[in-house]
């Protein structure tokens, strides 16, 4: 027998059947999970290393390719995209999709510590991070007044920032647009050909004469009379 012929025989057995797959329908559209931003990992791991006054063909040289060679040889590789600018160098990489982000974090973690010797000494130590698809900033608050910019900063560094992150359900503040105060040099390139200066000895210089070094602890006793 068919179904046809079954649910014209037994019309009422072929309605009970509708009746229960229809009640099911129901109760799993109202208890479905539907999210708006659903959480979603993709294995993608970032290695930004600065190398300060760089152009991008030293950065490209002596940092992105070694890193890039470092990290082709981890298994699950998707593809590597790098971006070499100005004194920053960010190497990308993406692993398939089956790839744990954890352990593919471990490994790239691992084969950039191997090649810390060969990068600049004046290179920061490179920063190996996960990318997070909704780790990106749901609010920016610009910040105006009639102060000079380094006021600005300080206060929204040293107030806004420390108020906000005690609001409940905030995980991290971003300061955007910062500028940090900087001292600008400009070189006599005549009077440095006449003492025999050259640019590093300039810099070195300066890097010697602000040093800041712990010096520990003065503990004070009082003498006894």
């Amino acid at each position: 027998m068919n179904l046809p012929r079954l649910s014209i025989k037994q019309y009422v057995f072929a309605f009970m059947i509708n009746a229960v797959l229809v009640i099911f329908g129901i109760i799993g559209y109202q208890r479905i999970g539907v999210d708006r931003f659903p959480q979603i990992e993709f294995p993608v791991v970032s290695v930004t290393t600065v190398l300060p006054g760089a152009n991008p063909d030293i950065v490209d040289s002596s940092i992105t390719n070694i890193i890039e060679s470092a990290v082709n040889s981890i298994p699950g590789i998707d593809y590597v995209e790098s971006t070499s600018s100005p004194g920053v160098s960010v190497v990308g990489v993406q692993f398939d999709l089956n790839k744990d982000i954890d352990v593919a974090f471990t490994e790239v973690q691992a084969k950039v510590n191997q090649k810390l010797r060969e990068l600049p000494d004046e290179a920061d130590p490179p920063v190996v991070a996960k990318v997070e698809v909704g780790a990106s900033a749901v609010m920016w608050l610009a910040l105006r007044g009639d102060r000079t910019l380094q006021q600005l900063n300080q206060y929204a560094r040293n107030v806004i920032k420390k108020r906000l992150e005690t609001v409940n359900g905030v995980g991290e503040i971003r300061l955007g647009g910062e500028r940090k105060r900087t001292i600008r040099v400009e070189l006599d390139l005549d009077m440095m050909a006449a003492r025999g200066v050259t640019a590093e000895d300039i810099r070195t210089a300066f890097r010697k004469g602000h040093v800041q070094l712990p010096g520990g602890f003065l503990v004070a006793r009082r003498l006894k009379t």
